[in-house]
């Protein structure tokens, strides 16, 4: 299974960035060779105010 670097992670944001600015960046490893060590990510979709978390924040899957 894959690992990531840090058990817990956590971000304070400013009300008002800019669409597309960088907010947290994760990584992880996963000790597999070739495609089996591939590590993808994602979001687990919630709400925030009543809106699909998506509509917030995006992650880049191959980067994290």
């Amino acid at each position: 299974a894959p690992v990531f670097a840090e058990e817990r992670y956590s971000a304070r944001l400013a009300e008002n960035n800019a669409a597309g600015a960088l907010v947290l960046r994760v990584r992880a490893a996963d000790a597999d060779w070739g495609q089996n060590a591939r590590v993808r990510y994602r979001l687990e979709e919630g709400r925030v105010r009543g809106s699909p978390l998506s509509s917030y924040v995006s992650v880049q899957a191959e980067t994290g």
